[in-house]
């Protein structure tokens, strides 16, 4: 049985980072989105000759400079086979007063300081922009259907649904370099302002799905 080294190594030990503000597995990766407005991916490699010990080593490397990374979560599949598939994750980010730079890093540009960016990680490039909310999304979660749900903070207090990200990108009129850009959504009546929310599958596998949304002692539940 392969043995697991507790620690990360970045590319530069020397190198200045921010604090780490999310974690997500995106296809046994971990990535850890930072103040500073990083995105860092690790792989698992052999740490030993003999390949009896693993450790994370990071594999890329992205920014958003002049924010912080808000929320993140793995997109693009209408269950969890079809996302390995893909390295499309949501990010939502937080403007900053102080901007930092991390000369490593592959830049991407920030166009709309609130708006939900749907990156490509293997390419390294944005695919689309979700810029609906008047307040940092503060969650993002993947729906059954492809869909996804955003939450918006406090002075947005609105849940929002998007289409499928098959469907977003295919909305692309100005070429596949394009990013697509999205204004317009539908906006849910419940929950409102929420802190968190969970997706709840339908146990008998149908297509039907609930939303679990917390705020403060209440969890409201919308089917």
């Amino acid at each position: 049985t392969n043995q697991l080294r507790d620690e990360i190594t970045p590319p530069d030990l020397e190198e200045t980072t921010g604090s780490v503000t999310k974690l997500l597995d995106m296809n046994g990766q971990l990535v850890c989105g930072d103040s500073w407005g990083g995105i860092r991916i690790y792989d698992w490699v052999p740490s030993s000759s003999s390949g009896t010990e693993v450790s994370r080593r990071q594999c890329a490397l992205f920014q958003f400079r002049g924010s912080s990374i808000a929320c993140m979560e793995q997109v693009g599949g209408k269950n969890k086979e079809e996302c390995h598939n893909h390295h499309l994750l949501a990010v939502s980010i937080q403007p900053e007063q102080q901007s930092h730079i991390l000369p490593l890093a592959h830049s991407l540009g920030v166009t709309r300081p609130r708006g939900v960016y749907v990156i490509d990680a293997k390419e390294a490039t944005i695919k689309a922009v979700l810029d609906a909310h008047s307040d940092t999304v503060r969650c993002i979660r993947s729906l059954p259907d492809g869909g996804i749900l955003t939450a918006g903070g406090k002075m947005d207090a609105t849940v929002r649904v998007w289409d499928p990200v098959a469907t977003l990108l295919c909305d692309d009129d100005g070429g596949s370099d394009d990013v697509v850009v999205k204004e317009e959504t539908s906006i849910l009546k419940q929950p409102g302002y929420v802190f968190d929310l969970k997706v709840l599958p339908d146990s008998n596998g149908s297509n039907v799905y609930a939303i679990a949304g917390a705020r403060y002692n209440v969890i409201k539940i919308v089917i």
